[in-house]
């Protein structure tokens, strides 16, 4: 860091130390960025941290570092600033490294710089960064106000997407049954089943060591019934443990007064960057309203549920699908320091990651 100033070093560090709370995928926080002068850092994705099972697309990665991306814009608007970037490779070479498995190291995504920007005033977003949180937890009974859903739906617009919200038990129940039998399934697939529970953490220990995945509190379940679904997955397919599982899943989601739909053209990697910039505008004004989402990934990713979702809802081209509403502050997901994220000057892109 000896090439940056000290003021500068405080912005970087005061923009980076709220992005990192930044959404992704299993809470995989694929970022690491290596700062170069006070204006430049390059971004990386942490060949360690993604998805290539799940996300076969490399689709998800790429909005997630999107997010990330727009945290930092947002965040850099307070003190004048505002971050350009540039990709070091195109986008569908960098969906392809990301949707097959990658080595140990880090993958250059883009060039980042913080540039004078005086005119725009914009409101700190640091607070709402880190009141934004994931509520798996059950639902108030309050439903959605109208005027919410039409400023929503306006923001999706804004940005080439659709929101559509989805209300009414006769039409959430049978969303949340299809959910639910997407899980049970997908967690008896190897592939999925052996990278998702990679991101599992069944104790504290766990989650003070890695401060990233799935702890058990965010996902609103025991430590035995999470360990259970990780080990004996099986027990979700055979009667009578899967009715019973299935009765407590349900249970565990609480009270669902709506269904929210994000849906449009997501999964071209073209696109898929600018949809994660839009995603966590969408997040933060979410938050701004005082509403929480728990994403429903299993009726996106799940073939068979994606199809049954879109003839059920008459949504075509979803791409996130989460129960939607207010509820008391869940428990938050850890992130990891930022220490963590920045890279060594030291390092080469194409070394072995580095803590």
């Amino acid at each position: 860091m000896s090439g940056i100033s000290t003021e500068a070093f405080s912005v970087w560090h005061a923009i980076l130390s709220v992005a990192r709370h930044a959404p992704s995928p299993h809470n995989v926080q694929p970022w690491r960025v290596q700062l170069i002068s006070d204006d430049c850092a390059e971004l990386f994705v942490d060949g360690t941290r993604t998805l290539p099972k799940e996300d076969t697309t490399g689709s998800f990665l790429l909005s997630a570092m999107g997010m990330f991306i727009e945290a930092i814009d947002l965040l850099a608007a307070p003190h004048g600033l505002r971050v350009e970037w540039q990709l070091h490779r195109p986008v569908r070479e960098l969906a392809a490294v990301m949707s097959q498995p990658t080595p140990p190291e880090l993958i250059p995504f883009a060039a980042l710089r913080l540039v004078a920007n005086p005119a725009v005033q914009r409101d700190d977003p640091s607070a709402l960064m880190m009141a934004r949180r994931t509520s798996r937890i059950s639902m108030d009974l309050t439903p959605v106000p109208d005027a919410a859903v039409t400023q929503l739906a306006a923001l999706a617009e804004e940005w080439g997407h659709r929101y559509t919200h989805v209300s009414g038990a006769e039409r959430i129940e049978p969303i949340i049954a299809a959910n639910i039998d997407a899980v049970f399934h997908d967690m008896n697939v190897a592939d999925y089943h052996d990278e998702i529970t990679g991101w599992f953490r069944f104790t504290e220990r766990s989650t003070a060591l890695h401060r990233d995945g799935l702890d058990w509190r965010c996902m609103n379940l025991s430590r035995v019934e999470f360990w259970l679904s990780a080990h004996l997955s099986k027990i979700l397919t055979l009667k009578p443990t899967r009715s019973y599982f299935k009765h407590r899943y349900r249970a565990q989601l609480g009270h669902v007064p709506a269904i929210g739909v994000l849906s449009g053209d997501f999964f071209n990697p073209e696109n898929a960057i600018e949809s994660g910039r839009f995603l966590l505008r969408f997040w933060l004004a979410l938050t701004s309203l005082g509403l929480y989402l728990h994403p429903y990934g299993n009726l996106v990713t799940n073939p068979g549920a994606a199809a049954w979702f879109s003839a059920h809802t008459g949504v075509d081209r979803a791409w996130l699908v989460f129960k939607v509403g207010y509820s008391r502050t869940p428990p938050q997901s850890q992130r990891r320091a930022l220490a963590d994220i920045l890279v060594d000057a030291t390092v080469s892109s194409h070394s072995p990651r580095s803590a």
